[in-house]
């Protein structure tokens, strides 16, 4: 896979070596309370486990490391089942997160037939909610998911983006 860029962004696959960036940015608190499937503390060693795992990204499926140049990782952007995201906590307020999945969006949608992408946050996330309202994402419903950091479940807010709204609709910039 060539790395996509953005205007301030290079998304791309991970490496073994992204490992303690990754375990850094997504090992925090503030920033793993949101993510529902990640557990906290958030090990070294789980993020090689996470990391190794990694299939090849395609248009279809994909997790890809969020590098900003100069800087090195600052975040993860995926789409396996749902979109999802995540930026280290001294990026946050820049943009990168909404980029990054403008960026992968642009890559899906051009690249597979797909009618729509999924997405969720948990109800209080008002940043990840931004975030998708910006993309065009629109709130269908919410469900109860158990979070590994919280150990208890949690009101998620699920969204979901047409590729009719995405390629004809306002875009985020």
């Amino acid at each position: 896979m060539t790395p996509i860029r953005t205007e301030r962004l290079i998304l791309r696959e991970s490496t073994l070596g992204d490992a303690p960036c990754y375990a850094l940015g997504v090992g925090e608190y503030e920033v793993a309370r949101f993510l529902t499937p990640v557990p906290y503390p958030y090990t070294l060693g789980m993020a090689i486990d996470w990391l190794r795992q990694a299939q090849p990204a395609t248009p279809q499926r994909s997790m890809l490391i969020i590098e900003l140049p100069g800087k090195g990782l600052i975040g993860c952007v995926s789409l396996i089942n749902e979109l999802g995201y995540w930026i280290a906590r001294p990026h946050w307020n820049r943009g990168y997160g909404t980029e990054a999945a403008a960026g992968l969006l642009d890559w899906h949608f051009s690249g597979t037939d797909a009618d729509a992408v999924t997405s969720s946050a948990h109800h209080n996330n008002i940043a990840s909610l931004s975030v998708q309202k910006k993309l065009g994402f629109v709130p269908t419903g919410t469900e109860m998911r158990f979070s590994q950091t919280l150990q208890r479940n949690v009101n998620h807010v699920v969204t979901r983006l047409t590729r009719q709204d995405w390629i004809g609709g306002k875009r985020w910039r």
